[in-house]
Formats: C-alpha cells, sequence, structure tokens
C-alpha cells in the first residue's frame, strides 16, 4: 500500500507491476496468481505495466528455470493478454470495462549479468511479442529496460540489442526501454548532452540499423545521491533536467516526440532498503516525498494533462500544450542548449495575459506579459526553468 500512497502523493496515473511467480517450474503461464494485484491497482486507479520478470541468475538455481523456448513465451503473452487486456477474461470477471493492461514486457535489465544467451532472449521476446499480438494486434510489448549504455557507454546493450533488432524493425517491439541513471562520476549530465537518454536512443538505434521510427520508454531514471551530487536539494535541482530529459526523447526527425513514458525509481523507499541514491521518499508512514519527488509532483501538477507541440533538443526548448494552459521549457544547463546564459526572452501566444516561471525548488516568481511576450534576465546559472501560462477560463 505504500507504493500506492507513494504514486498518489507525485500524482501518477500508471506503474510498472514488476512479476514474480508468473510461470510455474515447467513454464506454464498462471495470470490468475496476478487477479489480486490487478484489482488493487484498479481500486488505486493506477494503470499497470506488466513485466514478466526472469533474473539471468534463475538459470544456475536448483533446480534450474531455463529461459524458455519461443513456444514458452507466446503461450505466456497470449495467456497474459487474453486475461488482462482491457475487456480481457479478468475484467469481463470483475465487471470492469475498457480497463485493462495495454503494454508488456519482460526480461528486466538482461546485459547486466548478460548470462541468457542471445538467441535464446531474442527467441523469447518473439515469442512474447507473438502471443500478445495473437489476442490483440494493438497492445504494445517491449523489452525489459536496457542498463549498460548508461552504465557502460556500450550501444550494443552486450550484444543483446542487435539481437531483437529485427523485432523492433518490423514493428512485433513497440521501442526500447532504457535505464538511465545519471551520476556525478559515471554519467554527469552536467558535461552536456553527451550524458543523456536522447544520446543513447539514438547510439542504439544506430548500431541496429534501424529504420523504423520506434517508441523509447523509461521504466527507471534517477539522479544518482552519491559523491558530489550527495546535498538532495542539489539532486533535486539536477533531477528536473533528466526529467525533461526523458520525457522529451525525439525520434529521427528531431522535433517529434518518441517518448510514452518515463518512470523514476524508487519512489517509494527511504533508504532503508538500498541506501540513499534512489530513495525518493523522505519518510514512510505516512510517506512523504524527498526533494526529488517534490520535483515531480509539481510537473505533473503543471503538465501532466499536457502534450508536447514543439520540441528543439539543440536549444534545449519544449512547448506543451493542454486545456489549462501552455507549458515553455527550457534547460538552460551548459551543453545543453545553444543559448546558455541569464536571459529568457520567450514569445507568448497572444491569448497569454499574464505568466508564471518555475524551477526545481516551485513556483518563482509572476511575471507582467508585455507586447506578446516576457524577457527574464538574471536566471542564476545551469537550472531548467519552465514557463507556465494559464488560460484564462470565461
Amino acid at each position: 500500500m505504500q507504493l500506492y500512497t507513494a504514486l498518489h502523493g507525485v500524482g501518477a496515473k500508471m506503474g510498472r507491476m514488476d512479476s514474480y511467480g508468473w510461470r510455474h517450474l515447467d513454464r506454464k503461464p498462471i495470470p490468475k496468481n496476478f487477479d489480486a494485484a490487478m484489482l488493487e491497482a484498479h481500486r488505486n486507479g493506477i494503470m499497470p505495466i506488466i513485466l514478466l520478470e526472469y533474473e539471468g541468475s534463475y538459470q544456475t538455481l536448483q533446480p534450474p528455470q531455463p529461459t524458455g523456448s519461443y513456444d514458452d513465451w507466446f503461450a505466456a503473452g497470449q495467456a497474459f493478454a487474453r486475461r488482462f487486456r482491457p475487456n480481457g477474461e479478468w475484467g469481463v470477471e470483475n465487471g470492469i470495462k475498457n480497463w485493462g493492461v495495454e503494454i508488456y514486457t519482460a526480461i528486466n535489465e538482461p546485459d547486466v549479468q548478460a548470462t541468457i544467451p542471445r538467441d535464446v532472449y531474442r527467441d523469447a521476446m518473439a515469442g512474447l511479442a507473438d502471443g500478445v499480438h495473437s489476442i490483440d494486434a494493438k497492445l504494445r510489448v517491449v523489452p525489459g529496460g536496457f542498463a549498460t549504455c548508461n552504465s557502460h557507454h556500450d550501444a550494443t546493450l552486450r550484444g543483446y540489442g542487435p539481437a531483437i533488432a529485427g523485432l523492433l524493425q518490423d514493428g512485433r517491439l513497440d521501442g526500447i526501454d532504457l535505464h538511465t541513471y545519471y551520476h556525478a562520476q559515471w554519467y554527469p549530465l552536467t558535461r552536456g548532452r553527451e550524458f543523456s537518454a536522447q544520446t543513447c536512443f539514438e547510439r542504439i538505434k544506430t548500431t541496429m540499423g534501424l529504420t523504423r521510427d520506434i517508441n523509447f520508454y523509461s521504466t527507471e531514471f534517477n539522479i544518482t545521491r552519491d559523491g558530489a551530487w550527495f546535498d538532495p536539494h542539489l539532486a533535486a535541482k539536477l533531477f528536473l533536467t533528466a526529467l525533461w530529459d526523458n520525457a522529451g526523447v525525439v525520434r529521427a526527425d528531431g522535433k517529434t516526440s518518441a517518448t510514452v513514458l518515463a518512470f523514476p525509481w524508487n519512489l517509494a523507499d527511504t533508504g532503508r532498503i538500498e541506501g540513499p541514491a534512489y530513495a525518493m521518499a523522505a519518510s514512510e508512514t505516512p510517506w512523504t516525498p524527498d526533494p526529488r519527488a517534490k520535483v515531480l509532483r509539481m510537473v505533473l501538477e503543471l503538465a501532466g494533462d499536457m502534450t508536447f507541440t514543439a520540441l528543439d533538443r539543440q536549444s534545449g526548448k519544449y512547448t506543451l500544450e493542454g486545456a489549462a494552459g501552455q507549458l515553455q521549457v527550457w534547460q538552460d544547463v551548459k551543453g545543453w542548449t545553444e543559448t546558455w546564459g541569464p536571459v529568457w526572452e520567450v514569445q507568448l501566444p497572444p491569448w497569454a495575459t499574464t505568466a508564471e516561471l518555475w524551477a526545481w525548488d516551485g513556483k518563482r516568481r509572476d511575471l507582467a506579459v508585455s507586447n506578446g511576450r516576457v524577457v527574464l534576465t538574471g536566471l542564476p546559472a545551469d537550472e531548467t526553468y519552465m514557463l507556465y501560462l494559464p488560460r484564462l477560463r470565461k
């Protein structure tokens, strides 16, 4: 329940359901094991994304748990999609209409231990995708997140990327899930866009030789509170840049959004479980957000119902629109924008009469609108800024 409290606390509407115990030792799927978890998710208003977990060390257990064949994974994809898709078996049995799992993933971070043979991994992903799509071709299948472009600058993902290139090219896999943990020493976003989710996304696609425009997912990202970034307020300031890096990933044309979702890790932990590096809770009972989680909540409150209408990665500037207003974002961080500096001049839509400047620590000030623009001067260096333009209701 603490995790749902955390999700509600930041205003999230989706979450990854990490599914263990999803099959028998003989590799027969048992989707009904997750009926209760699905009902809990529905009652809490959180749309789950199912992750069928298989950890590399399972192969050496006694008795061993092999990865499984194409047929094993086809059966799993078919069984889970049949049961949990919108208006599937589970929904019918529980009287729940038009609600269910639309995204299915499997095998989280296979490139970390790298113990699964690449051809076996490819067959597993193909089987899962074909099984899911045999029930509903509109459902999405995505390989579980990859870590080594971030951790080891390896665009091959230790060979797992090229292994599934054909499945991404032909559309059976909808996109790729990249886990980006920015670190002061190992992946310092303060040194520019070279250390971004966008850079990894582009390098991986090039390495695979893809020509299809695939989608981008991130089921894990965070600023690592460690070393030079241990101060929680510095981590929160950097987190705002990281959040927009993941949310604002673009397609090959450089201007169209590729991001389907971007989830930080770990909202519920106070540091008691895994230490302070990724823990985004200041306390457990009641759950209270740490400064990074407060940034996430702020962005979701401002832009959670908005969509991108303009993305320019070179300038580090994005525009989002929604019924309540418009949000303009500027990553005014050295190496993330061509116009880095203390001045931001913004052209506004003709309907804008007021503007609000927001940053990692909340609303900084209200602004006067003059002749369809605002000019901000004296901005502190190396921060990401947001300009919110509320629509006046008639």
